[in-house]
């Protein structure tokens, strides 16, 4: 993707965001948040899973996060559990374009750090993949009944390589008291050619230094995964979850002589505080 068609999908995520502000919302909000237009959290978050995807080594990794929605506006580096509200929020810059009973649609936009060679020793001469800002657009079906659904793609909106990603989910969700929420969630992915390329394949010239067979996998199926989190509010500000989840390369992600182990496990925690 060439950086103009990059930089007009940045400049959709704005203008998105902005015409989410003003825009009245589809249908009424959920009742106790009829004035809740600002709200805003910071905290901490650590996990514990594999160094990449398929990496025989696992290890810790503790980042801060931060939350503030304004209407339908959201930034977020902390996922869901930094809000009051019920609804998912996506990390980065996201506007909320549509709100029905049953439907809902978002777009946002965040920088990705991309994989450094440094990461893990088994990536040792294969280079560093350049950071991006990831463009992703996510329709969000919630029929009656207890079960949800979701498809996203996203897109390298700066053309660094790493091509498109397509994510389709599945979701579940208890309330187990006034406080305490139980959420299921299981998916598949599947990446574009450029994607399986930059991030699962292995050149002549990163096969010289590195050691690994030259692989050049196609487009395809890259992982399923399914997790459990728990997430418990502590009080009228403070919030926090812990969960565990597995996933497996499938395709012609599990092919690559990255993949050293196509299984894999992973948990973590957070602990946020609102205003």
């Amino acid at each position: 993707m060439h950086l103009s068609r990059g930089v007009a999908l940045l400049w959709c995520v704005v203008s998105g965001a902005c015409w989410a502000a003003e825009a009245p919302p589809s249908d009424a909000p959920a009742e106790g948040h009829k004035n809740d237009r600002f709200e805003g959290a910071i905290g901490l978050l650590t996990a514990y899973g594999p160094e990449y995807g398929g990496a025989q080594r696992s290890s810790w990794r503790f980042r801060p996060a931060g939350f503030v929605r304004y209407g339908r506006i959201t930034i977020s580096g902390g996922g869901g559990f930094t809000t009051r509200r019920d609804n998912d929020v996506e990390q980065g810059l996201a506007a909320s374009l549509l709100e029905r009973r049953t439907l809902r649609v978002s777009l946002s936009g965040r920088w990705t750090n991309g994989r450094q060679e440094t990461d893990s020793g088994a990536l040792a001469g294969m280079g560093d993949i350049q950071g991006t800002v990831l463009a992703r657009l996510r329709v969000r079906w919630e029929p009656d009944g207890p079960w949800r659904y979701s498809l996203a793609v996203n897109t390298d909106a700066l053309g660094h390589g790493n091509g498109w990603l397509a994510e389709l989910g599945v979701s579940r969700e208890w309330r187990l008291d006034a406080a305490t929420r139980l959420q299921f969630g299981s998916g598949v992915a599947y990446g574009s050619g450029t994607y399986m390329q930059t991030w699962y394949g292995v050149t002549p010239t990163q096969a010289q230094r590195s050691g690994y067979a030259v692989y050049t996998p196609g487009s395809g199926l890259r992982d399923v995964s399914a997790g459990l989190t728990m997430r418990h509010e502590l009080g009228p500000h403070w919030g926090s979850y812990i969960g565990a989840g597995v996933s497996r390369q499938i395709g012609a992600a599990a092919e690559s002589p990255l993949v050293q182990r196509p299984g894999g496990w992973s948990m973590g925690g957070g602990l946020v505080w609102r205003f």
